[in-house]
């Protein structure tokens, strides 16, 4: 997730922004968060087993439950008519159906951040707002990487939060379903536990 800002008090707009990031480094990833550009350090080992556990375990789901919908990684966002803001979720699911050249999805379903200790506060917040004002997301869940641990955030009226930390309890995301327990996001990584009865 988002690390360093250039200034919180300089605004971007949609074409100034992917100027800026397209003239940068091939190796930095930046994002536009409430018109600000931020910049997101490099994933580790633990962050990338943890996104790819949970787009597996939607798209094990996905193509039961709904299979015009897929869960993709690390695909960047950008509604029309919002020019202050183009993040690049973790996992999102989108719809299968895109365009040939589409970069950005228009259209999400369910976003998952998995966060790190150089997560500012605000831009959190910023990202949670922004989500959940996107009249088709259903689900956002946040994880921890260096604990079992997740919060996440279910449509209603109004939004509904829950903190997970038993590593049994069972992740119900809104318009999929029982996708699996919030273990299986940790398997294979240092974290692994088994929830398996009697272990």
């Amino acid at each position: 997730m988002a690390g360093d800002t250039l200034d919180r008090h300089w605004r971007l707009s949609m074409a100034t922004f992917h100027g800026f990031r397209d003239e940068r480094p091939a190796e930095e990833k930046w994002e536009l968060i409430d018109g600000r550009p931020v910049t997101v350090p490099p994933p580790t080992l633990m962050h990338q087993r943890i996104a790819g556990n949970l787009s597996t375990l939607l798209n094990n789901k996905l193509v039961v439950v709904k299979p015009e919908w897929a869960a993709d990684r690390e695909i960047g966002v950008l509604l029309a008519g919002d020019d202050g803001f183009n993040p690049e979720p973790d996992v999102t699911v989108i719809e299968t159906a895109f365009e040939l050249g589409q970069i950005y999805a228009q259209r999400f379903y369910f976003v998952c951040e998995v966060l790190s200790g150089s997560d500012k506060a605000w831009v959190l917040d910023a990202k949670l707002d922004y989500y959940q004002k996107h009249e088709h997301c259903l689900a956002v869940l946040f994880v921890q990487q260096d604990q079992i641990a997740a919060d996440l955030y279910l449509r209603g009226t109004p939004w509904t939060k829950t903190v997970l930390t038993d590593p049994a309890t069972r992740l119900g995301i809104s318009g999929i379903g029982d996708i699996g327990a919030l273990s299986d996001l940790y398997r294979n990584t240092p974290l692994s536990v088994s929830t398996a009865p009697g272990a």
